[in-house]
């Protein structure tokens, strides 16, 4: 198993990145519609992580609102000591500072696979959207053995701020037969450093902005991509701990 930062991306050499830069967005001059956003990677942000050292460390996120970011707990550990989102296809791409990490199934125990393994971030202040991440629940539909695809959106390379495609469109199942009693899983797709990152419903063959996974960990042996399903408790948990 993973050690409890393993899945957060270490930048190695600083200077090997100075380069990367947070891609343009696409959209050039497209109307929004009210409720929709013209860029659809728009909720779709870099989390970049200092530890004591002053490494730098990063992972994937989701805005599910204004001033909250989903990602997964490891990506959230004590190691960690200052936070900063990169929101680099909303309107104005924009960097935030970001604070008071909070973990769902405290206490922390990343390498036990029956726990789940995701959290979020409070930014000091708020990236405006169009509209947001929807957190939704799809494990009844999934242990009711209903086919359904999701997509996730990650990074093209291993680096803190490469730019974002949409990954292939794949069948979700559960994984508690593995142990991930919070899990669900796809065939293995990522390529690296994006872990905490969304996956997505897809609907009439088309990505949705249905939150219904955080990304965890790759499996090769199995040929599994791991993720945290959202799921009752969870929504319970964010409801209660998330506030306004």
């Amino acid at each position: 198993m993973p050690s409890p930062a393993s899945g957060a991306q270490s930048q190695p050499n600083p200077a090997s990145t100075t380069g990367d830069k947070p891609p343009p967005t696409s959209t050039g001059d497209k109307p929004t519609t009210p409720g929709k956003n013209a860029d659809p990677f728009a909720p779709i942000v870099y989390v970049t992580m200092r530890d004591r050292q002053n490494g730098l460390w990063f992972c994937t996120g989701t805005l599910v609102a204004s001033r909250k970011v989903v990602t997964a707990a490891h990506c959230l550990d004590p190691m960690f000591v200052s936070f900063k989102i990169i929101a680099p296809h909303s309107p104005i791409p924009t960097t935030v500072s970001a604070s008071n990490p909070v973990v769902f199934g405290q206490p922390m125990d990343f390498e036990d696979v029956a726990k789940p393994d995701a959290g979020f971030l409070t930014l000091d202040s708020p990236i405006a959207l169009d509209a947001y991440a929807a957190l939704t629940d799809v494990v009844a539909r999934v242990d009711a053995g209903e086919a359904l695809e999701v997509a996730a959106v990650v990074r093209t390379a291993e680096k803190p701020q490469a730019p974002l495609e949409e990954a292939a469109h794949l069948p979700l199942s559960s994984t508690v037969e593995y142990g991930y009693l919070h899990g669900f899983g796809t065939p293995m797709f990522t390529k690296g450093g994006d872990s905490g990152a969304g996956l997505f419903l897809v609907e009439n063959g088309v990505r949705t902005d249905k939150l219904v996974g955080i990304a965890r960990q790759p499996e090769p042996a199995r040929g599994i991509d791991h993720f945290t399903r959202v799921d009752a408790d969870f929504l319970a948990w964010f409801k209660a701990n998330a506030g306004p």
